[in-house]
């Protein structure tokens, strides 16, 4: 992965967020602006959070890597979801 790729990230809760790759280190995988992403009907929405109450719109979290399952690309519509979702950008 390269700074600034979308990237899927799925916590061992089952909890999937999109956010732009930043880094990694000893202690986790560090995301740009990232998003829960959420049933919403038959698709997906996504939440400027990885928390229902916490910060909405944080711009650096890290996650931790014993609470990580796997961090994948983004699917090509997800990325351009995320990006209509987190900048009003449509691609």
């Amino acid at each position: 992965m390269k700074k600034n790729d979308i990237v899927t990230l799925v916590a061992v809760t089952g909890a999937e967020y999109v956010g732009k790759y930043s880094s990694e280190d000893d202690i986790g995988v560090w995301l740009k602006n990232p998003h829960i992403v959420t049933p919403q009907g038959e698709s997906l929405g996504f939440m400027p959070t990885v928390a229902m109450t916490g910060e909405v719109e944080p711009s650096h979290v890290c996650f931790r890597r014993h609470g990580i399952v796997t961090v994948v690309q983004t699917a090509e519509a997800v990325q351009k979801e995320y990006i209509r979702s987190s900048s009003g950008i449509i691609t």
